[in-house]
């Protein structure tokens, strides 16, 4: 009976859903805890990796994994793998790509709404016992009417403008590989530059994946290219951010507010220099987690590795990972 090893630690209410997802004629193996040696020591027990959370794939684990055939994601993030490794072991692995992309566009536009207006602020404030509905309306902005720039146009970027349509601004994107023209006139999109994507939007919002050409795209030079009062959002990659250098444009107001679901350490070190902005909305990566999606994310990967199993594997050639 092949062995699924879901690579992280779950507390009861999100294992129970993945436990329901087991197909027949498999075993589900779980972390006790959230620990990498944990995972080493459980890798060579498995035939299939449920691969979900910050623990590295790394190459002692590759190196572990004697009877691994598969290597499967629940969602699309790949930063947490050692592709060189995998590759050399010629380990196929699968992606669910767009699995929870509506999921995380919503988040993003909360975040959007959220910071336009003061949501935080302004609850904490009548928590307080302040009625300022003048002082607080006018320090708060409509999206009508502003400019919104989308750093990546995969999955996640294209359902967020498809949400933001309905919002009457003027949607902009920057992508490495530039939509078809007729994709971009059906989502209502333009293309900019990265430079000018910078220059020209009121409101910021990253979609893009973590690689060495983007970690640390939003830095003191980046930031310094952006109009005054801008607001960022992020629900892509902690990395993609210099922390420190938003919280230097934070004080100083050439960034209005931010919208953060993701952090360079997850979970955030007490000292992170956001975490006490007070123009900061801040959740813990759950953009992509919803009951909804966590149902369809785990349903999903366990059907690959079904197909996988049944050796149908054509039919996953779309959903797999260039490793080489």
């Amino acid at each position: 009976m092949p062995v699924i090893l879901l690579t992280n630690h779950y507390d009861e209410r999100p294992a129970a859903i993945v436990k329901e997802a087991v197909p027949e004629g498999f075993t589900l193996m779980m972390l006790e805890k959230e620990c990498q040696q944990e995972l080493v020591e459980k890798a060579p027990l498995a035939d299939y990796f449920l691969v979900s959370g910050r623990l590295q794939i790394s190459q002692e684990v590759i190196s572990a994994a004697t009877r691994l055939k598969m290597i499967q994601r629940t969602g699309v993030g790949i930063d947490m793998l050692d592709l060189k490794a995998i590759g050399e072991r010629n380990i196929p692995v699968y992606v669910n790509a767009g699995i929870n992309a509506a999921s995380v566009a919503e988040h993003a536009v909360l975040h959007i709404l959220a910071a336009l207006r003061r949501l935080v602020i302004v609850d904490a404030s009548i928590r307080n016992g302040i009625w300022a509905k003048r002082d607080n309306g006018l320090q708060t902005n409509e999206l009508s009417g502003k400019t919104v720039g989308l750093v990546g146009a995969g999955n996640i970027g294209r359902h967020t403008a498809k949400m933001l349509s309905g919002f009457d601004c003027r949607i902009i994107y920057y992508d490495m590989y530039r939509l078809s023209p007729e994709m971009e006139q059906e989502l209502g999109i333009t293309y900019q530059p990265f430079e000018q994507l910078l220059e020209q939007s009121d409101i910021i919002s990253l979609h893009c994946p973590m690689t060495d050409e983007t970690r640390g795209i939003i830095n003191k030079e980046t930031i310094a290219k952006m109009k005054d009062g801008v607001i960022l959002v992020n629900t892509a990659r902690g990395g993609l951010i210099v922390e420190q250098d938003l919280r230097e444009a934070l004080d100083s107001k050439k960034v209005k507010a931010a919208g953060l679901d993701v952090f360079s350490t997850e979970p955030p070190a007490k000292d992170n220099p956001l975490i006490t902005c007070q123009n900061v909305t801040l959740s813990p990566h759950m953009g992509g987690v919803t009951y909804e999606s966590f149902k369809d994310m785990m349903a999903g990967a366990m059907q690959n590795m079904v197909i996988y199993e049944q050796g149908r594997m054509a039919e996953l050639e779309s959903k797999r990972l260039k490793t080489e």
